[in-house]
C-alpha cells in the first residue's frame, strides 16, 4: 500500500467554498485495485452541516496550488467536521509520486 497526504488550503463543495481551520486529503493506492482510494476530512468555522449525499469537492494543496476534484460522498458532516470519501477517480492525482 501507498498513500500521500497533502494540507489543504481550499475546499469547493457543490462550487461552495468553505471557511477552513484545516483540512487533510489523504490519497492511498493499493496494488489489487485499479483506482486510488481518497478522503477528505476538514475542520471548519461553525456553520451548517452537509447533507449526506453524493456531491462534487475541488481541492486545492497549500503547498504546491495543486488542484484536486472529484465526486465524493459525504460520509460524516456536523456543524464543524466534515469527512468526504472519493466516489471515483480524483483529477489532479496523476503527477503525484507515492511512497510506501
Amino acid at each position: 500500500m501507498q498513500a500521500v497526504n497533502f494540507t489543504l488550503e481550499s475546499v469547493w463543495v457543490n462550487g461552495d467554498e468553505m471557511i477552513l481551520m484545516s483540512a487533510d486529503l489523504v490519497v492511498v493506492r493499493r496494488a489489487e485495485i485499479k483506482e486510488e482510494d481518497w478522503e477528505c476530512v476538514a475542520i471548519t468555522v461553525p456553520g451548517a452541516a452537509f447533507e449526506l449525499a453524493p456531491c462534487q469537492i475541488r481541492m486545492t494543496d497549500l503547498l504546491t496550488q495543486q488542484e484536486f476534484s472529484g465526486s465524493a460522498l459525504v460520509v460524516r458532516s456536523d456543524e464543524q467536521r466534515h469527512v468526504f470519501r472519493g466516489a471515483g477517480p480524483l483529477a489532479g492525482i496523476e503527477t503525484i509520486n507515492f511512497s510506501d
